[in-house]
């Protein structure tokens, strides 16, 4: 017998008598977004000014709700790159989703001047200094 040990699936097992099997085999996933995004809130509200952390509650709910929207999607991406199952993928992707907190339009500019870069690189469009 093959034991598959990873995140998902052991938050399906310990959901299984709590929910039952069926209910368990959706919620597991979510479980393990959800606890990745909260360690990853945990650290980036660590970032956060003192006097803006009585709003961690709003904070942690805007991060975790990102992370249960988007983590599947990016965990699915990934795993087509890095050939690494989704399962394994998941509960990393969700923490680094929380872990950014507020500065995604910083990550946003940086990966559009990536692009930029690479594209630039592919039309030899580039300044030429």
């Amino acid at each position: 017998m093959q034991q598959h040990l990873d995140p998902v699936t052991v938050a399906i097992y310990a959901l299984s008598p709590l929910l039952g099997q069926i209910a368990a085999e959706f919620a597991g996933p979510y479980a393990v977004i959800i606890l990745g995004s909260t360690l990853g809130a945990a650290w980036a509200l660590g970032r956060r000014d003192p006097d803006t952390k009585i709003s961690a509650v709003i904070y942690f709910a805007r991060l975790i709700g990102t992370a249960i929207l988007i983590a599947w999607g990016l965990a699915a991406i990934l795993s087509h790159y890095t050939g690494l199952q989704s399962n394994w993928l998941l509960a990393p992707v969700a923490m680094l989703i929380g872990g950014i907190g507020d500065d995604w339009p910083r990550v946003g500019r940086w990966l559009l001047t990536r692009i930029g870069r690479i594209f630039e690189r592919r039309t030899d469009s580039g300044s030429k200094s």
